[in-house]
């Protein structure tokens, strides 16, 4: 399942280590790529393993957001290749956000991992966003 859900960070992760530490926090945009970055691996974590699975958090306490944006999905591989066929249809129990949001189809483990690869998918391509409204290049893609 899911087997293009790394590619985003094929392109990603290394132009984002070859950023400046004044690089990761510009912000000529509202967020600066280093609080989209954290945003991600934040989000994945929460859905993944708090929403999905009903465990703690994951994340590292006192690392960077590069370093948890690339833990995060180590862990989140490690149950995605674990789910057996069957869990896949499983039902997740969506919280009340105070927005009103709700899933827009029927929130099962697919369509939780499936949301947690989009959300990735937008936002790094706000990176380049940012980037370029900061004066400098975006990643590549």
């Amino acid at each position: 399942m899911f087997p293009y859900r790394n590619d985003v960070r094929k392109i990603l992760i290394p132009y984002l280590q070859q950023l400046t530490s004044e690089q990761w926090q510009a912000n000529a945009y509202h967020n600066s790529i280093s609080w989209v970055i954290d945003h991600m691996a934040q989000t994945e974590d929460y859905w993944v393993f708090q929403v999905g699975l009903k465990q703690n958090s994951r994340i590292l306490d006192d690392q960077d957001p590069l370093t948890n944006y690339i833990h995060i999905r180590e862990e989140t591989d490690k149950v995605l290749y674990s789910l057996q066929k069957e869990e896949w249809a499983q039902f997740v129990d969506v919280p009340d956000f105070s927005d009103g949001w709700q899933p827009p189809s029927e929130p099962t483990m697919q369509w939780l991992f499936h949301h947690v690869y989009s959300h990735e998918a937008y936002h790094a391509g706000q990176v380049g966003v940012i980037a370029r409204l900061n004066g400098f290049g975006g990643p590549l893609f």
